[in-house]
């Protein structure tokens, strides 16, 4: 055999071999995308029922469009100032919370900034060029990112579990009704008694509905860290792992999901509890 000919068969050789180590990392890397769409999915669940939760706070009990109008109509009658932006919303829907401007705004300016970071994370694997050498080292520069995410969420997460939104503007409007019930003095014994047992049906509904919101709400951010935790796991020993190991860890990320969609509310908090723990750590 020729010294050319031995020398053609070794390039050969190892342009197969490069070829097929590139297509193992490839494969790797897609594998891995993954995990992360699962934590990335997971997070923009959790601050879109942030979100739905934190409006919730204000929003009254529904009307009827006509019973709004008549209401609109007697508020506009009895008052007897100037109509300006600051006051309209209160004459148009006096039982709503009302939240200034500028906290609404920047409130909405914190929720688009925290979906941006875990958006931005997520494009780094989106980025990654499939089979190329880089795309172990991105992986790994992505580790103290995700990091630092994980510690933003769970300290979210604590702050949620202690101080969950309420539903104010329809507590608001059911004291007041209380009250009235209470004030009220032309009703004899058996017309109060049932006003009240009335009442207390509407309050003990509107207490539900508002632990229904934060339990919604408090399982998807247990879900989001407890997916972090685990993509973390993987991006970090991700030279050690093989395309198995990384497709058995979404399958695991799948079932745990499930088991905490099955969790009650007190293991909820408890979990959520234990997740702002350790952002204290």
């Amino acid at each position: 055999m020729t010294a050319s000919k031995f020398s053609q068969i070794c390039r050969t050789t190892l342009i197969v071999a490069t070829l097929s180590l590139l297509a193992a990392c490839s494969q790797k890397a897609e594998t891995l995308k993954l995990s992360v769409t699962q934590f990335g999915t997971a997070t923009q669940a959790a601050f879109d029922s942030y979100g739905t939760a934190y409006d919730a706070q204000f929003s009254s009990f529904s009307k009827a469009p006509s019973a709004q109008r008549d209401e609109f109509v007697t508020n506009m009658t009895d008052f007897t100032g100037t109509v300006s932006a600051s006051n309209i919303d209160v004459l148009i829907d006096p039982d709503g919370a009302k939240i200034d401007p500028s906290v609404a705004r920047q409130w909405q300016d914190t929720l688009s900034g925290l979906r941006t970071q875990y958006q931005q994370f997520v494009a780094i694997f989106d980025n990654i060029e499939a089979g190329s050498a880089l795309g172990a080292s991105a992986v790994t520069q992505s580790g103290p990112i995700l990091e630092k995410l994980r510690g933003q969420l769970a300290t979210i997460t604590g702050d949620f579990t202690k101080n969950p939104p309420q539903l104010l503007a329809k507590r608001s409007t059911l004291i007041a009704k209380l009250n009235d019930i209470r004030a009220d003095k032309t009703d004899d014994q058996d017309a109060h008694t049932l006003r009240y047992q009335l009442w207390w049906q509407d309050w003990q509904a509107l207490t539900e509905a508002e632990k229904q919101m934060q339990t919604d709400t408090l399982r998807k951010f247990v879900s989001a860290n407890t997916l972090g935790n685990r993509l973390q796991n993987q991006i970090d020993t991700y030279a050690k792992l093989d395309v198995a190991s990384l497709l058995s860890a979404v399958e695991q990320g799948i079932s745990l999901v499930g088991d905490i969609n099955k969790m009650s509310p007190q293991e909820l908090i408890t979990q959520g509890k234990a997740v702002a723990q350790t952002a204290t750590n």
